[in-house]
């Protein structure tokens, strides 16, 4: 029984520390940076001392401190409902999630210290049981819900909580290793934004990629509970780089979309998990709690350069998924140039502890697995759904929206708000900018599938940034010729292309086209240098019949980028009710959102106000003739 204790000690603070994650990090972006407005140096340093924030009540930690853990935990969940009962975000969001990262990662510090071989387990399957709750709520996380589901995962965390404090520890326990330590967190990085993503399983393949997240994390909590490998691990080195290659590198050309995941990257996800499970056991035991305690503190500050790092690149223009690959090689590299130590003594003894636990929690680990995957295909998992109104007559109603990845002004990712904006519209095609399906700094949700099963509409994702962030037609009309492309860099901050389909109205096929222009880099005339490009679009799908075109285009009338775009032979959508000013949503005061049509005539158009995003939506109603 103790040592099932001690192993939820872990397995709390893993889940608490995913939620906290999944408010916190789009917290930074859009509350404390504002989107971009706060210099990203300030940002970073920001969410650097809060991660960092541990180290200071480390160094005044000796001995190993269960207590003191567990009681963390306490406090963190009490952030946790605290962040529960505020629906309007802003300050209390950021600064509440802050404060809840900062108390669980300083729990998860310190329980290095006491958990020793059982820290490994524990923390596996505090992830696999966060990442398969929030597959069976579709990726919709449940930080950012008020339903039942999130009411009954609360009401788990707070058991778990309270069998944590129940059955703190008598008496001391074996440390993990600093070098398991410093490893955890930087290997829950790679797991959580790419062998363990929900959301990038859910682009993958809408049931089968989650599916394979989920077995791929219990896979590796069962393989933790073996004994630990004797020599060095060669096999789950190769493969733990493998598989974040597959899963972050590699990109293909799929069903007319480029740059979309790999069919590969299954494999990753799979096998990745167990593989690095195996190198987290290499190290064995340690010896002193309060080296291993510094040792995951110095793993968190690993955490946030690597993840702002990867998320830079975006912005810089460097090769972003570089970074986690070099994470990965470091991180098996190190392991292998490991020599453990040779206390056999401490590691019989710590094995012999772990017997009767370890049969408990692979036991839960294998009913739990099974339960949960059957939640994930039935009726668990499904979001309801309302469908579009059918127009009356022959108007077609299209939409344009630049979802700054599902975040409103207020800093909360609000999809019911969102789909319910598009069902009042009565659009039945809607353009959509900066869609999210996976990026961890977002939460890991996968935005469109959520909208897209919640408006019971087919979806059409290209990639843009990298494989799971670009633009998308959402419809409930039938599809064909659905395809992407992407445009070349011209040195612009962040990757853009366009994503393409013919939707079939009242007989006619028309060709919709949904991009991003993304503003100047270094290089000055790279807004219009795209939008060239998304001009020749325009005018050869016009040359087959009528086009509709747009999105947050980034160019404002009268502009060089919007003379190119007018070359094309499209009409402006909104001419009759300019000035339309759709950026920021709080105070509008330029007109960047646009729609263009071709072959169709405009009946009405019109801005909707809300703070969903940081943009407003973009109306038109359109005929046929």
């Amino acid at each position: 029984m103790r040592i099932r204790s001690l192993s939820v000690i872990g397995v709390v603070a893993v889940w608490l520390l995913a939620d906290f994650w999944r408010l916190w990090t789009p917290s930074l972006i859009t509350l404390f940076g504002r989107a971009a407005e706060t210099p990203a140096e300030i940002m970073g340093a920001y969410a650097l001392a809060v991660m960092a924030v541990p180290l200071l009540l480390l160094a005044f930690v000796r001995r190993a401190a269960p207590a003191l853990s567990a009681w963390l935990l306490v406090a963190a969940f009490a952030v946790r409902i605290v962040l529960r009962m505020n629906p309007d975000g802003g300050d209390v969001q950021l600064y509440g999630a802050s404060l809840g990262v900062a108390l669980v990662v300083a729990a998860l510090c310190l329980s290095t210290g006491f958990l020793g071989r059982t820290l490994v387990p524990s923390i596996l399957l505090g992830l696999a049981l966060s990442t398969t709750t929030h597959a069976m709520l579709g990726s919709f996380g449940a930080v950012w819900r008020r339903d039942l589901a999130d009411v009954v995962l609360l009401l788990v965390q707070a058991l778990l909580v309270w069998l944590a404090v129940r059955s703190i520890p008598d008496s001391e326990r074996t440390p993990s290793s600093p070098r398991t330590a410093l490893l955890l967190l930087p290997s829950l990085l790679i797991l959580q934004l790419a062998l363990s993503n929900v959301g990038r399983g859910s682009a993958l393949e809408p049931v089968w990629g989650p599916i394979a997240v989920i077995a791929g994390l219990w896979a590796a909590v069962v393989v933790s509970l073996l004994p630990a490998p004797r020599r060095r691990p060669w096999m789950a080195a190769a493969v733990a780089v493998g598989a974040v290659l597959l899963t972050v590198l590699l990109e293909v050309n799929r069903g007319g979309a480029e740059g979309v995941l790999s069919a590969w990257a299954v494999v990753g996800i799979l096998a990745g998990p167990a593989a690095y499970a195996r190198l987290l056991l290499f190290a064995g035991a340690g010896r002193s709690p309060r080296r291993a305690g510094l040792a995951a503190g110095a793993g968190a500050v690993v955490w946030t350069v690597v993840l702002f790092v990867f998320y830079a690149g975006y912005d810089l223009g460097y090769r972003a998924d570089a970074a986690i690959v070099a994470l990965a090689v470091v991180i098996a590299g190190w392991t292998l140039a490991y020599r453990p130590g040779t206390d056999a003594g401490s590691v019989r003894t710590e094995r012999r502890i772990d017997e009767s636990g370890a049969r408990a929690v692979a036991g839960a680990a294998v009913a739990g697995a099974f339960a949960m995957l059957a939640a994930l295909l039935g009726p668990a998992a499904s979001i309801a759904t309302t469908p579009v109104a059918e127009a009356e007559g022959d108007d077609l109603v299209v939409a344009a929206y630049n979802l700054r990845m599902g975040y409103g002004i207020d800093g909360v990712f609000d999809p019911a708000a969102v789909a319910d904006q598009v069902r009042a519209s009565g659009a039945r095609v809607v353009l959509l900018s900066e869609v999210d399906r996976g990026w961890l700094l977002n939460g890991g949700q996968d935005e469109l599938a959520i909208l897209a099963r919640m408006l019971d509409m087919h979806l059409v994702f290209g990639p843009a940034a990298d494989q799971v962030w670009g633009d998308a037609i959402l419809t409930d009309l039938e599809v064909s010729d659905a395809g992407s492309t992407r445009y070349p860099r011209f040195d612009a901050l962040t990757g853009s292309g366009m994503t393409e389909a013919t939707v079939q109205w009242r007989g006619a096929g028309i060709r919709v086209v949904s991009t991003h222009l993304q503003p100047d880099g270094n290089e000055l005339d790279a807004t219009d240098r795209a939008a060239a490009i998304f001009a020749d679009a325009l005018s050869t799908a016009a040359a087959d019949g009528p086009v509709i075109g747009g999105g947050d285009l980034n160019t404002t009338p009268g502009s060089a980028a919007w003379g190119a775009i007018e070359s094309s032979g499209a009409e402006d959508a909104l001419a009759g009710i300019r000035p339309a000013l759709t950026s920021p949503a709080d105070a509008p005061a330029e007109q960047i959102d646009h729609l263009f049509t071709s072959g169709v005539r405009v009946v009405s158009a019109e801005v909707v106000p809300s703070e969903l995003s940081d943009h407003l939506m973009i109306v038109v109603r359109v005929r046929l003739g």
